[in-house]
């Protein structure tokens, strides 16, 4: 998961150089390993979501890091459980 956040906060920092305001919507693990990257807090801020369990996962599984290669489909389908959580934050 981090393999394409990264990137998005660094493509982010650029964009606030240039006075855009970025909001992360992530989940709470991914939290403490993005915040160091922000370059730019007052306009880059970080929203976390909550993954739900779903059967199958791990407990506590958030990210693709959590997880081996065979059930990240699972995740995907925890992710898409967030929708009503992520509607209410848009």
């Amino acid at each position: 998961a981090f393999g394409h956040m990264t990137p998005f906060l660094h493509l982010s920092n650029k964009l606030a150089e240039k006075g855009h305001k970025i909001v992360f919507l992530l989940p709470k693990k991914a939290l403490n390993q993005l915040e160091p990257l922000n370059l730019h807090p007052n306009l880059i801020s970080f929203h976390t979501i909550s993954i739900p369990h779903v059967k199958g996962l791990p407990p506590g599984a958030e990210t693709n890091s959590d997880v081996p290669f065979f059930l990240t489909h699972l995740l995907a389908v925890a992710m898409n459980e967030t929708r009503p959580e992520v509607e209410t934050i848009l």
